[in-house]
């Protein structure tokens, strides 16, 4: 299994830059380069349409997840992974459940849905000496308990999401220069590839039913979100089913709401069709659904532009009650001399 989602692409500087960039997709650097930034976590709240400010943390901080008790979210920074307290004398003071500096976690990560585990995508370190290509790495999906024990490797590949019963993973990995969606057992068994698209697919998460998997795809020659049956998308991929179709901008990672009645999307400017872009212009879109899929006249609408990148929710944020999701924003402190 080849990877294709490079979150170290400055790690060993311009060569292996060059190496990573013909993947295509290039997942957010957990290291700090060059630059460097204060996370904002922010809480949208679907019936008032607000935005709020939750805290503000110094460093990159990524992808949060809400816990099912509502107490935390799981966030990462600098290869390690925390739980930070969203209330209380303790809000915002961020609290490390695994760190190991011989493997870097990734902003791919998720919470079971009863948040008992974290599976999460590492990269093992050091990297191989005479590495030359993506193909060499090691990424693990790791599953620990969060409270970071039982940390142990049931795969290969970049995880996006648990099945609502906690018996699969989906993630996305590459098989011959294609990248696809796969499933896999919570125990490292039964791999299954779910697409078969020469076009890119990838962020992978499934609906609270356990019925559809959702994911983004670039098949429309950009990037929409798209679903499928949990199963797979079938024959020639004609089980998949194009779920967003914005002009303005390229829209990735559709996370839907447990209760099934709205999905957002992370959404790019439409020049940067990958993900390594960190700036201004992002934007957090919305889209209200029935039966799954696009209400009638409902359109995928922005809801914040702000500073940011992918790694401001490429994995889920909601809450448990579908009624708020959390993701977070950037600001830029120094540029560091080069």
């Amino acid at each position: 299994m080849k990877s294709i989602r490079w979150s170290f692409m400055l790690l060993s500087g311009l060569s292996l830059l060059l190496i990573f960039a013909t993947a295509g997709l290039v997942a957010q650097n957990p290291f700090q380069s060059g630059t460097k930034y204060r996370t904002h976590f922010v809480i949208y709240n679907v019936q008032k349409k607000t935005t709020t400010p939750l805290f503000t943390i110094e460093g990159e901080w990524h992808a949060p997840n809400w816990t099912s008790d509502r107490k935390y979210v799981v966030s990462d920074m600098g290869g390690s992974i925390y739980r930070i307290p969203m209330s209380g004398t303790n809000i915002g003071k961020p609290e490390k459940i695994y760190g190991d500096p011989k493997v870097l976690l990734t902003n791919d990560h998720a919470l079971s849905w009863d948040s008992k585990q974290i599976a999460v995508s590492g990269i093992t370190l050091p990297l191989p000496k005479n590495m030359r290509s993506a193909a060499d790495i090691h990424n693990p999906i790791l599953i620990m308990n969060l409270d970071g024990s039982t940390l142990h490797e049931v795969h290969l590949g970049w995880l996006h999401g648990w099945s609502p019963d906690s018996k699969y993973l989906v993630y996305t990995g590459i098989v011959d220069n294609n990248a696809d969606i796969y499933r896999i057992g919570s125990d490292g068994s039964g791999e299954l590839r779910m697409t078969t698209n020469k076009a890119e697919d990838d962020g992978p998460e499934y609906s609270a039913d356990g019925k559809w998997v959702y994911f983004c795809s670039k098949r429309s020659s950009k990037w929409d979100a798209w679903r499928m049956p949990a199963d797979g998308a079938g024959p020639d991929d004609n089980l998949a089913e194009k779920i967003t179709n914005s002009g303005d901008t390229q829209d990735w990672f559709p996370h839907i709401s447990p209760d099934g009645k709205w999905l957002y999307t992370i959404s790019y400017p439409m020049d940067h069709p990958d993900h390594s872009y960190i700036g201004e212009g992002m934007k957090i879109k919305m889209l209200r659904l029935e039966n799954g899929v696009g209400a009638k006249g409902a359109e995928l609408t922005t809801v914040r532009t702000f500073f940011g990148g992918q790694g401001a929710g490429n994995t889920g944020g909601w809450s448990p009650d579908s009624k708020r999701f959390v993701w977070t924003e950037y600001e830029k402190i120094t540029e560091q001399a080069k």
